[in-house]
């Protein structure tokens, strides 16, 4: 028992705590259930979150989706600003089970096969995602994104958030690189960046021989028709002697004009031979000259694509800003008048003013050519090169008239006044820095919502860190990359949020909630297939039409003869958004979603005989573990037609 002395002294802490504990509460703001994540609080509060976080909090909150690369990952991460909460995956070029999106899907399967190989390609590399466009600013209608590995370029519908067309690129074996879409959404421009030894129509073509062993290769760009519903089918090819990285498609000022950069204007073979030179060069390219081509028959096909006309370097109208050591990043102000480049190995960035090149391309102030690209004089198209820092990456722009260059090497982002007319808007001195944010670690790319388009949005910057280090909590050698969310505005950028983020973001962007408008369900066709199962014995082909619905699979039994292909359609009849059914089977390899209202189709041999149980993989009820049923494969030898399953429907 406690003495009395005790009891009191007890009691007297008890009721301090609790005293503590009210004071605390009130005088907090968002009472008691409210956490801050680590940045919030510099924010002024501003990004606080409550726990448990209330039904559609996001609509209180989030402003923006992010898509974000995913490298080696092959697809494209979705999450949101400012909450900083991942949301999805989209498969484009593997396999993803976690999301059913495999290749026993005939659609899937065909879209990763190359058509002039036949080989299934299911590994990619996806580096720079691409927002459509209206008069120069995102729809929310789709989003793009190439293959680095494998020539094909993805384009996904942002009303499913899922891939719905991958157009393969021929003359090229991969190395895709920097692309970019028009103001109107009608051409993508994708860069060859790895160079390339060409079919013998195109070096005939150009006037140029290869040696395979020693080089120097070819390489250029694609430019691919997008159509008004969508629909890319390949437009032209642009081949020259240079290779070509990363790509902006005017707009405003540089409207009409695809600019790129390379890094490799010494045409070598490795790494030292690539910096031989002080200088290569951002090339501006007029789209109106190449289409000109195309329509004056200039240009040459192959025996692999006969239909895409591959033109000349030496037929178009192209001119050459000389940029100091293998800049990489080229990106365009709102208004289109500057191209400002980074140079990976200087410590100079370089802003072009694209007005004055231009005039100067007709005033023909060249300082000479290379390979018979006319080179324009720099005193002349320069409006500045600021030497600020080391190991410039790339540049964003927000709608107060700043830069915000990212460094590798600095591990930092300098925001930068820019010139006319953006003196208008920050009423300061141009090209100058205005701010320095400290980053952790490495800056790749940077995101400031809508910096590509005419009329950026602003408000946040994402800082995409190559480097985490000591960031999270250690997990292995392979380290997650760090994604970092800084407001800014009028005053010092602050640092809301970190979020890890698998591997491997190259390039991101963000576009409004309110622009993008999902189908949270799937238009049930106005003809749903009968559950049967069909059987052709001169294919020895089984049919399989089955409905899924919670929780059954209706047939939820059916025979096949052993060695037989299977062909199923699985149709879900859900009409209620967040149930999801999934289909696999014991010991096949075979796994896929059937989102709700959703028609997939699966393919596959049954070779193995014996019995084997299908079943949903996602949990959609108290009865899931229920909704399963039986494929039963038979020998061949023991099969007669008494033995096709005959599907009874309940009245």
């Amino acid at each position: 028992m406690l003495n009395n002395r005790t009891a009191k002294t007890l009691a007297a802490v008890f009721f301090g705590v609790f005293i503590v504990a009210v004071i605390f509460a009130i005088a907090r703001p968002g009472g008691p259930v409210t956490v801050v994540s680590g940045g919030s609080a510099q924010a002024g509060g501003k990004y606080q979150r409550p726990y448990p976080m209330p039904h559609q909090w996001w609509k209180k909150t989030d402003e923006f989706y992010v898509f974000a690369s995913g490298g080696q990952q092959c697809g494209i991460y979705v999450y949101t600003l400012p909450m900083m909460k991942y949301l999805a995956e989209i498969p484009v070029y593997c396999n993803d089970n976690a999301w059913g999106w495999n290749t026993e899907d005939p659609k899937v399967k065909k879209m990763l096969t190359n058509p002039w190989t036949g080989q299934l390609m299911d590994r990619g590399d996806t580096h720079h995602p691409a927002l459509s466009k209206t008069k120069g600013v995102y729809d929310g209608r789709w989003l793009f994104i190439p293959d680095k590995i494998n020539p094909r370029v993805a384009r996904i519908d942002l009303k499913k958030f899922r891939t719905e067309e991958i157009v393969w690129i021929p003359n090229t074996n991969g190395g895709l690189h920097g692309d970019h879409i028009s103001p109107e959404s009608d051409l993508f421009a994708v860069n060859f960046e790895h160079e390339q030894d060409p079919a013998p129509e195109i070096k005939q073509h150009l006037g140029v021989q290869v040696d395979p062993e020693k080089g120097p290769y070819l390489a250029g760009f694609a430019g691919i028709k997008v159509d008004q519903d969508g629909r890319m089918s390949n437009a032209w090819q642009v081949w020259g002697p240079f290779q070509t990285d990363l790509m902006r498609i005017g707009w405003g000022k540089s409207d009409g004009w695809i600019i790129n950069t390379t890094y490799n204007s010494e045409r070598a073979t490795n790494t030292v031979g690539m910096f031989k030179k002080d200088h290569d060069y951002v090339f501006l390219w007029n789209r109106a000259s190449i289409e000109k081509a195309v329509a004056d028959r200039k240009y040459v096909t192959t025996k692999q694509a006969p239909d895409v006309p591959v033109v000349s370097w030496k037929d178009v109208e192209v001119y050459a800003v000389p940029i100091p050591l293998n800049p990489h990043g080229v990106d365009i102000s709102p208004t289109g008048k500057y191209a400002m480049v980074s140079g990976k190995a200087t410590s100079t960035v370089t802003a072009v003013d694209l007005e004055k090149a231009l005039q100067a391309a007709r005033d023909k102030k060249f300082i000479g050519e290379d390979n018979g690209i006319p080179i324009l004089d720099p005193k002349v198209v320069y409006a500045a090169q600021m030497d600020i820092g080391l190991g410039a990456t790339h540049i964003e722009f927000d709608d107060k008239g700043y830069a915000y260059i990212g460094y590798f090497v600095d591990s930092d982002v300098k925001k930068v006044t820019m010139g006319a007319p953006y003196t208008d808007l920050h009423k300061k001195e141009p090209w100058k820095v205005a701010e320095v944010i400290p980053a952790h670690y490495s800056v790749g790319h940077l995101l400031v919502p809508g910096s590509d388009t005419a009329k950026p949005y602003g408000k946040y910057l994402v800082v995409m860190n190559k480097l985490t280090k000591d960031t999270f909590t250690p997990h292995g050698p392979l380290i997650t990359e760090n994604h970092e969310l800084f407001t800014i505005g009028d005053g010092p950028a602050q640092l809301v949020d970190q979020m890890p983020l698998g591997p491997e973001t190259h390039y991101s962007q963000a576009i409004p909630v309110s622009l993008v408008k999902p189908d949270m369900v799937y238009e049930i066709p106005d003809k749903i297939e009968t559950p049967r199962v069909e059987y052709d014995y001169d294919k020895k082909e089984a049919r399989v039409y089955m409905g899924v619905v919670r929780s059954f699979f209706t047939p939820d039994a059916f025979n096949v003869p052993q060695g037989w292909k299977v062909k199923m359609v699985l149709t879900s009849e859900e009409e209620a958004f967040d149930i999801t059914h999934g289909f696999t089977i014991d010991g096949y390899n075979v796994a896929l979603s059937v989102d709700p209202g959703e028609v997939r189709e699966v393919e596959f041999t049954a070779d193995k005989a014996g019995v084997y149980w299908f079943y949903c993989m996602w949990f959609c009820s108290e009865l899931h573990m229920e909704m399963r049923g039986r494929m039963i494969v038979i020998p061949e030898s023991e099969w007669s037609k008494d033995k096709e399953t005959k599907v009874v429907l309940a009245e």
